[in-house]
Parts: structure tokens; sequence; C-alpha cells
């Protein structure tokens, strides 16, 4: 909201998003000791990978190397039990369907900031389609 309306700008956001990144950091051994003491608590329960609200794949798309806004949407998820499988950043598209199948995601997400950066999202879009890879696609970018 304060960088939409012009009272925060973009090195703030940076700053903002890395404090968030490392906050969380510190937090998920506390977090997963509660989901082990869970588990212990319910033993007849469901094994872990089932214990996840979904599994995404996130990656910043060949040929861009911005990831600000991949990484808050992975601390995001993150923290609302979701599995992430973070690629990084240039990302081809081949290597983020063979994760999507091998992680057996729930969806994938790309992001980019450059304009030639849709154009990798296009790829990776019909690339699904001829792998028959049927999952939502989360389009990021500025």
């Amino acid at each position: 909201d304060l960088f939409g309306a012009g009272k925060m700008f973009l090195p703030q956001v940076i700053k903002s998003a890395r404090v968030m990144k490392k906050a969380v950091a510190h937090l998920i051994p506390f977090m997963e000791e509660e989901k082990r003491l869970a588990a212990l608590e319910n033993p007849d329960a469901e094994a872990d990978e089932s214990s996840h609200a979904g599994v995404m794949v996130l990656a910043t798309v060949k040929g861009d190397v911005h990831d600000i806004g991949k990484n808050i949407v992975a601390v995001v998820l993150g923290c609302n039990n979701f599995k992430v499988i973070d690629l990084g950043v240039m990302v081809p598209y081949d290597k983020i369907l063979d994760a999507a199948v091998e992680h057996k995601a729930d969806m994938i997400g790309l992001s980019g900031l450059i304009t030639p950066s849709l154009d990798e999202m296009v790829t990776v879009a019909k690339k699904m389609e001829e792998r028959n890879i049927k999952l939502p696609l989360l389009i990021g970018g500025a």
C-alpha cells in the first residue's frame, strides 16, 4: 500500500523483503518443531507430505534475474504451510516443468520483471500444454 501510494520506494521495499525473509528463516525451526510435536501427539496422522497445504514450484523465468516478488510469495506461502520448491532465477522451462512433476506440485508460480520474461512465461504455458501438465499457473511480475 505504501509503495503504491508513493510513500515507500523500491530500495525500502527490497530491504523490507530481506528483513521479512530473515525473520521467517528464524521462525522456521520453531514451526518445524511445532509440527514434529503435533505428529508425536497424533501418530495416526498421515505422512509429512500430506501435512502441507500444497506444493508450489516457484521460479524466475529464463532471461530474468529479478526475484523480489518471488521471494515474498515464497515466504508468505511457507508461512501458510505450503511446501515451496524455489528454483531460483534464470530458470528454463524444462527445469520448471521437471520439478513440478518430480515434486508432485499442486501449482507452478512464475516470476519476471522485464518484458521479455512475458514471452518466456508464454513458452512455459505452451510447454505445459504439450506435456499435458494441468496445474494452475500463477504469473507474477511488474
